[in-house]
């Protein structure tokens, strides 16, 4: 009896085993199959997950020496797996330069996913007076919130507001002027991004794009989502001087999208130095992973990268302290890769097909 209970227990470790590894390696297959995509985000839990199954497997080593061998190997390469994609995102200790030497050319950048329907607003109106960041981007704005947060105009009096009646409204106060700035349905979707001019301390202009664009559905392509991203990284990579993308991107950083992104844009993440800081779920015990991002061109050091409290949303906010160095200018945009520019033609097509 007691022998058929381990061969069960055996059996059950085998499958939870191979499921974490088809978990792990499906997302490496070339497809834009939502479904497929979201394996993506949880490879920090699933990866956890799978060393400790690798400890309950220990105790069949001896009744079952060669089943047991087969599903340590088994796990340790979906373990590998996640390790390889998740070690650039590893802390390494941040940038070096120090805060006092970038008095005048501080920049804080604060977003925040305040979810439609939350209404702890105290908590957040809180937070942003505290954190006294430059520019603030806001999404999932609705009247409401559009109304609830209009105290913040006292001390960032320059912005932009966007209601559409849906969970993709968004508003962004800045504590420096802006200029040139306009409201733009990327990629032809339904979800606006917000594009701008903002002044520096210096006297310099920086090009900000806050963005949030809308996830597919479970069993739909993602390429919709990702053309809306090639569209952001369009825009950023034909911009002068500094730039910043940031909002809440419904992708991870170590997404293909994000990193041909990062790619065409010729952005930096903040997390391949401070790690991999989650923002999202706030409501879950073990679904965290990062959704909300500040990327920014190389002219920027990131000085700082903090998850703030939790503010009734199902996103924690998020903040960046970066510092212009203008000794460092960006490089120029590298040539777009065959394979990257044939992506992003096929993800615009998607989009334009889809569009509402």
């Amino acid at each position: 009896m007691l022998r058929h209970l381990r061969l069960a227990l055996l059996c059950l470790l085998g499958l939870s085993i191979a499921t974490a590894l088809a978990a792990s390696l499906l997302p490496f297959i070339d497809t834009k199959w939502w479904l497929i995509r979201l394996l993506d985000f949880p490879r920090l839990p699933f990866g956890i997950a799978t060393l400790g199954l690798l400890a309950l497997l220990s105790a069949f080593g001896r009744s079952y020496p060669r089943s047991s061998l087969a599903l340590v190997a088994a796990a340790l390469v979906a373990v590998g797996a996640d390790a390889v994609v998740l070690w650039p995102y590893r802390p390494q200790g941040g940038a070096a330069l120090a805060d006092e030497s970038c008095a005048d050319r501080r920049l804080t950048v604060m977003i925040s996913n305040v979810l439609l329907t939350n209404r702890q607003s105290r908590t957040l109106l809180d937070e942003v007076r505290a954190q006294k960041p430059d520019l603030f981007l806001a999404m999932e704005v609705d009247d409401w919130w559009d109304k609830t947060l209009e105290p913040l105009s006292a001390d960032m009096p320059y912005g932009a507001t966007k209601i559409i009646g849906s969970y993709y409204g968004m508003r962004l106060f800045s504590r420096l002027p802006l200029s040139g700035t306009e409201i733009r349905f990327l990629a032809g979707r339904d979800t606006p991004s917000i594009v701008t001019k903002v002044r520096l301390r210096d006297g310099e202009d920086a090009t900000f794009l806050g963005i949030h664009p809308r996830p597919p559905l479970v069993g739909q392509s993602a390429l919709p989502r990702d053309a809306e991203l090639y569209a952001a990284a369009a825009i950023l990579r034909s911009a002068d001087g500094p730039a910043i993308l940031a909002g809440d991107l419904n992708a991870t950083p170590w997404e293909d999208a994000v990193q041909r992104t990062r790619r065409v844009a010729g952005l930096v993440s903040p997390r391949q130095g401070y790690g991999y800081v989650y923002s999202f779920d706030a409501h879950s015990w073990w679904a965290k992973w990062p959704l909300d991002q500040i990327d920014y061109k190389p002219g920027f050091t990131a000085l700082s990268l903090e998850r703030l409290p939790y503010i009734g949303s199902d996103h924690y906010p998020y903040v960046v302290r970066l510092c212009r160095d203008p000794a460092v200018e960006p490089p120029p945009a590298a040539p777009e890769s065959t394979d990257d520019r044939a992506r992003v033609d096929e993800a615009d097509r998607a989009a334009t097909v889809g569009s509402p």
